[in-house]
């Protein structure tokens, strides 16, 4: 019996191939994004009687995420801010347009797979940004020197 008669040769090729399909699903799995615990709808549940706050959460690739955060107050939207988060190299920064009269950039300081810390210590307010994910509820805060505010958001379906 050879080593490598047609029977072994066929053996190698099946091994091989479920080699080859076991690495082409961990590189899939890889490819998830290291800020997808954002994606989705989220209502804010300590919202002030009266006002409705809402964040929607997109992924634009592996390394770029939008978000809306807009409050609502008898229909009408009385804030509204853009949010985008994106790496570049390796350093992940957080962009929040519409608010003041040109982007804010936070630069993220601290990163696991449920939470990120952004930081800008030479903005007014806020100067740290904190969102953190668990049991289906992301919570966020925005606090400077002496100030900071809390959210709640749950998902919701739209």
């Amino acid at each position: 019996m050879y080593l490598f008669g047609v029977k072994n040769i066929y053996s190698y090729i099946i091994l091989l191939l479920i080699l080859l399909s076991c690495t082409q699903k961990k590189t899939t799995a890889l490819e998830k994004g290291e800020l997808d615990f954002l994606l989705g709808n989220w209502e804010r549940t300590n919202e002030k009687e009266g006002k409705q706050t809402f964040e929607h959460w997109k992924k634009i690739t592996q390394y770029e995420y939008e978000g809306l955060g807009y409050t609502l107050q008898k229909n009408d939207t009385v804030f509204k801010e853009e949010l985008r988060l994106f790496k570049k190299d390796s350093l992940w920064t957080l962009e929040v347009t519409g608010v003041n009269e040109s982007p804010t950039l936070f630069t993220l300081t601290d990163k696991t797979p449920h939470r990120f810390i952004a930081e800008n210590p030479t903005h007014d307010f806020p100067k740290k940004i904190q969102y953190s994910y668990f049991d289906d509820v992301l919570s966020a805060s925005v606090s400077g020197d002496d100030f900071e505010i809390s959210f709640i958001f749950w998902r919701i379906e739209e």
